[in-house]
């Protein structure tokens, strides 16, 4: 729905202001059934039974507030087993009945008229709605010049007719569990006596989105998976959370065998160490980056149909959350086509094509630049299914022709990304 918002009214030197303030939904007065603000003693009474989606609503707090009151003074009572509440000895005047339950997700405002001391007044049954949210800076109910001395003000905000007050701090304030309807703010400073009426209309369950709060949203973090300056086959992270020593392992795999493939450097037939280790060369700038060149060769008798430099996310035995990922980001650069893909290890593909093993839940495609480039690749282009984001065991680059393969830091843009890695409990 779209809230109404009336025009504010300055009112000056109207109400002195307040050194001290109210807790939300505190109850303002301690006057109890039977005794009026003034301390008549009338003799009519006022019942209603309050309900719950069609349901007694038994225990609820009813207060009888005067209309105009800011402190909430009136007459307080509790709905009985079967959600009726009677006041009795109820002065002439005019007054706002709420009534909440304890969680103040249920509430409701009733404007009651009391025109005289001798006729019962009976409101029937009344249903509780969900309570309104309203909050935020004075700044968004305020737009004149003339009124920027109340903007950035600590004080409090009282309504008419209600019990509810809270501080403002810095221009800020906000207030739960208010009856839908008519709600008439009054900011009260503390160092001046101005104060400034904002009425606002509201539905059940209304929150002001527009007017609350807005916590600062985190930035995204940026986390190295891997920059290859140590040399090795593992990425950075795995480490900290291995299990084990193949945890978190740069590979090279080909279908259909490894050394069929031009692969430069050469990979000998039995090398110390990793393979994939031979990759990892010098750069230009003094540090390490990883640096193959592939060729497929058309002179073996079975066709060769992809070759992949792939990365364990942690252990291959598990799958990771990597919903947290906003976006992967790498240097990448050479000659010919590489294929990103994320896949899940352990799941089994339907109809797989030759040598394929894997599920591969992402699969996005890239023309190698010639010279140095940083490419961003955002993870709702690698995973058209959500689900698959929570499963995933590596990422790799997949070679279908010749190319020639230079990488360097390889990184995870996100939130709380170390957590990845954690254990799920």
């Amino acid at each position: 729905m779209e809230l109404k918002q009336n025009k504010y009214r300055r009112m000056v030197s109207l109400i002195a202001p307040l050194a001290i303030g109210f807790s939300l939904c505190a109850c303002g007065s301690e006057k109890v059934a039977g005794g009026g603000p003034s301390g008549t003693e009338a003799g009519n009474a006022i019942t209603a039974q309050i309900l719950i989606a069609n349901a007694p609503a038994a225990h609820a707090q009813v207060k009888l507030v005067v209309q105009n009151s800011l402190d909430g003074e009136g007459y307080t009572a509790v709905t009985n087993d079967s959600g009726i509440v009677t006041i009795e000895k109820v002065a002439v005047g005019n007054y706002t009945m709420e009534a909440i339950v304890d969680d103040s997700a249920l509430s409701l405002q009733l404007p009651v008229n009391v025109k005289d001391t001798v006729n019962d007044i009976d409101l029937g049954q009344q249903s509780l709605q969900k309570s309104v949210f309203i909050g935020g800076s004075i700044a968004d109910f305020i737009d004149d010049s003339s009124s920027e001395s109340f903007k950035n003000m600590n004080g409090f905000v009282k309504f008419r007719g209600l019990d509810h007050s809270a501080a403002i701090t810095n221009g800020k304030f906000q207030v739960f569990g208010l009856p839908a309807g008519t709600i008439n703010m009054v900011f009260i400073p503390e160092s001046v006596t101005d104060t400034v009426k904002i009425s606002v209309e509201t539905d059940a369950g209304d929150s002001i989105t527009t007017l609350k709060p807005k916590a600062p949203e985190s930035e995204n973090e940026t986390l190295l998976i891997d920059d290859f300056e140590d040399g090795d086959n593992i990425n950075l992270i795995a480490p900290e959370y291995a299990t084990s020593a193949l945890d978190g392992m740069w590979n090279i795999s080909t279908y259909p065998s490894l050394y069929d493939f031009k692969i430069i450097p050469e990979l000998p037939m039995f090398v110390s160490g990793h393979p994939f280790n031979l990759g990892i060369q010098d750069s230009e700038n003094g540090g390490k980056e990883v640096n193959f060149t592939f060729g497929f060769p058309d002179t073996t008798l079975v066709k060769q149909s992809w070759l992949c430099v792939s990365m364990a996310i942690g252990n291959l035995s598990r799958t990771y959350d990597l919903s947290s990922v906003d976006s992967i980001a790498f240097e990448a650069w050479g000659k010919g086509t590489a294929e990103i893909q994320m896949s899940d290890e352990n799941r089994k593909p339907e109809n797989p094509p030759p040598g394929v093993v894997t599920y591969t839940a992402g699969n996005y495609t890239i023309t190698l630049a010639e010279t140095k480039t940083k490419y961003k690749l955002a993870f709702s282009d690698l995973f058209p299914n959500e689900i698959d984001r929570k499963n995933v065991s590596s990422l790799a680059f997949v070679f279908h022709s010749d190319a020639e393969f230079h990488l360097d830091n390889l990184e995870f843009i996100g939130k709380d990304l170390l957590n990845i890695w954690k254990p799920k409990e």
